[in-house]
């Protein structure tokens, strides 16, 4: 029977980064997918002639010395993500901010949305970046600055609740924390660095690390359903698949073990699409409700894979546990309190509910979060030892990233 360094059930972002970077470092994987195509939460899908993206599709950890920067690098693949400006908008209930690869240009949509708080906010910008030449400096600050929380230094410039709503929709699309609770390191990077596109998803970077796995000797089956784990003397030692039993010292589940939101693909009209519309825009409809947002994500007008000619496909993400699915109308009525007249030049809509792709554990396994250095649970260990679960759906691609950089730093 094989033997394996590492086993993967699901071919999602996590697990194939950790497959790759352990794939490069001589160990021996073997990767198991229920479906025909890798991607898990990041995927793809096409419906009538238009190509949605099922993830987000900006994210940090691109600039130097970030996450997806030393993936490419470890990996020695192609850098694949692109710089927008403007990168985004945020989309408040009675205003919206442009927000620009160069802060200069995001202070001046400040200024002219609060003009009555633009001496602060300077102060803010110019306080947060002696911060941050400060952690390039020395690693003490670099280090204390992870551990310190955002919201002690947000704190001291008593922004108004509406400023803070335009620090806190972007705090929770990027980090999934409300921003006091993100670290200093994390506001740092919110607000001195850019968030880079990835073009049609992470795709490209799904089809690289996937390439990377197969020239270093790593195995992937598709079209497998989850395997049994196998146990002996209460200890995991393998998985039991329909072709044979794959013996590993380590089992990795990458797996959505709960609905992560509610996604509408909506395709429109170009013409209908408002000019000054970024091409990903962060809204929040009642500052009363600072969970309740969702993002918008359009295909870029000259990108003619995604859409038929004049044409522009919608992906409007929901946070989970915020809309149920059966109220796709109420959904689509937001979309169109940002796009006047959505409905009249519709092409089709239609909720996204991919299947759960949620591992059956046995009874007796509990797992324990090892949290990220933003203090995200998105890597767990069980309490057999030997099973790890990293699941997407539970943080972002960056945080993904890191954890399953964690799980491999532990392996090796």
């Amino acid at each position: 029977m094989p033997k394996y360094d590492l086993i993967v059930v699901g071919a999602g972002l996590g697990g194939l980064a950790a497959s790759a970077l352990l794939s490069r470092k001589s160990k021996k994987v073997i990767v198991v997918e229920p479906e025909k195509v890798v991607g898990g939460a990041l995927g793809t899908v096409e419906k009538d002639d238009f190509v949605f993206t099922t993830g987000p599709t900006l994210s940090f950890g691109f600039e130097r010395g970030g996450a997806f920067q030393e993936l490419y690098e470890t990996l020695g693949i192609p850098h694949s993500a692109s710089m927008l400006s403007p990168c985004y908008q945020v989309a408040l209930p009675d205003r919206r901010i442009t927000v620009y690869a160069e802060a200069s240009e995001t202070q001046e949509e400040l200024r002219r949305e609060f003009p009555g708080e633009i001496d602060t906010i300077a102060r803010f910008y110019q306080d947060l970046r002696i911060e941050t030449l400060r952690n390039s400096k020395y690693r003490v600050a670099a280090y204390l600055s992870k551990r310190r929380k955002a919201g002690t230094f947000v704190r001291k410039y008593r922004f108004s609740p509406e400023l803070m709503a335009f620090f806190d929709i972007q705090s929770l699309v990027f980090f999934h924390q409300h921003v006091s609770d993100i670290s200093l390191a994390s506001l740092m990077l919110l607000f001195d660095t850019i968030p880079l596109s990835m073009q049609g998803g992470f795709k490209k970077l799904l089809d690289q690390m996937l390439d990377v796995i197969l020239k270093n000797g790593g195995e992937v089956r598709y079209c497998t359903p989850f395997p049994e784990i196998v146990f002996r003397d209460g200890h995991a030692v393998g998985l039991k698949t329909p072709q044979d039993l794959a013996e590993a010292d380590t089992i990795l589940l990458n797996t959505e073990q709960q609905r992560t939101g509610s996604t509408l693909f909506i395709g429109i009209r170009d013409e209908v699409v408002p000019m000054c519309m970024s091409q990903f825009v962060l809204c929040l409809p009642d500052y009363a409700q600072p969970s309740q947002y969702f993002t918008l994500s359009l295909n870029p007008k000259d990108d003619v894979g995604s859409a038929p000619k004049g044409m522009r496909a919608i992906t409007a993400s929901f946070p989970a546990d915020q809309h149920p699915c059966e109220v796709n109308d109420a959904l689509l009525r937001q979309v169109g309190n940002l796009i006047p007249f959505l409905q009249k030049f519709l092409a089709f809509y239609q909720a996204y509910t991919p299947a759960l792709r949620s591992y059956a554990v046995p009874g007796d396994v509990s797992f324990r979060p090892i949290r990220t250095s933003d203090g995200q649970p998105v890597l767990s260990k069980s309490s057999r030892g030997n099973i790890y679960l990293l699941a997407d759906g539970w943080g972002t691609p960056l945080q993904t990233v890191h954890a399953a950089q964690r799980l491999v730093d532990r392996l090796c």
